[in-house]
């Protein structure tokens, strides 16, 4: 699978097209994907997905898309890496950082299509008709862009809330959110996901954080993090772009024979 690398934090690209031409793809960076007119499909890891005039999406580094066209297209993007979010930047109240991280690294609206009311569709549409407007603009108008994508995101908060249908148990994972964010996006590093390390992350005991992890999430943090990495593994496989020595290599397994023993043993991963 080819995979597109960013080097700059903020890149603004606003296209109108009939046929997709990039081949299915992940990135090193965050993209929020606007369509301002057209219809077609949304090919999202193992998802597909219908789009239409004002559908959002929000997309992460390890996430692998393309589109299928089928009414004419444009397409405004904005791609940024988390060095866009950095602790000295002096335009973000500190505070404000982890939420930020948190709507970006959020699975309720990643891998979907965001469903925005009337009026966020009207006010996302001119937000990111300001965004199209100063692509060129350079260094000039860079704090307008900036507050742009903040105001952008304060939309999408609107939409990680805790809804009143929600069961106790869904509200107990959101809670997680911050751990969860956390494990995902250090799933590579597994040193990282040791418990001694995430007790230390998180300010608190081994004890208690292996008895907090299991009480909400109804399993132990091993068993957690062994389907959560199942799960990758089956979107690699199902892409079949990657052979199964680059996926053991990629997550750690000492083989190819390995990861074929450990998918043998759990042919079906939890959903997580």
């Amino acid at each position: 699978m080819k995979r597109f690398k960013q080097f700059t934090s903020f890149i603004i690209s606003d296209f109108t097209t009939n046929v997709w031409t990039h081949p299915r793809h992940n990135h090193n960076h965050y993209e929020l994907i606007f369509i301002e007119k057209g219809a077609g499909k949304h090919k999202i890891n193992k998802n597909e997905i219908a789009y239409e005039k004002g559908a959002l999406f929000l997309l992460g580094p390890d996430d692998s898309h393309e589109f299928e066209i089928e009414n004419e297209t444009r397409f405004i993007y904005c791609k940024f890496t988390l060095d866009f979010f950095k602790e000295d930047n002096e335009l973000i109240a500190a505070e404000s950082l982890p939420l930020y991280k948190t709507i970006l690294d959020n699975r309720e609206i990643r891998n979907a299509k965001i469903k925005l009311s009337k009026n966020d569709q009207d006010l996302l549409s001119k937000q990111f008709a300001v965004v199209s407007d100063l692509q060129n603009a350079g260094h000039r108008y860079e704090r307008i862009l900036f507050f742009q994508l903040i105001s952008i995101l304060e939309v999408l908060e609107n939409y990680t809330s805790i809804s009143e249908k929600e069961t106790e148990t869904q509200s107990l994972k959101r809670g997680m959110e911050p751990v969860l964010n956390y494990i995902h996006n250090n799933i590579y590093y597994p040193k990282n996901l040791r418990l001694s390390h995430l007790a230390q992350e998180f300010n608190t005991t081994k004890n208690y954080f292996g008895k907090f992890f299991k009480r909400n999430m109804k399993v132990p943090l091993r068993e957690y993090l062994l389907q959560y990495k199942l799960q990758l593994i089956e979107n690699r496989l199902s892409n079949g772009n990657y052979t199964k020595r680059e996926i053991a290599t990629e997550f750690g397994f000492t083989d190819e024979s390995h990861l074929l023993k450990t998918l043998k043993k759990h042919p079906k991963s939890a959903k997580c």
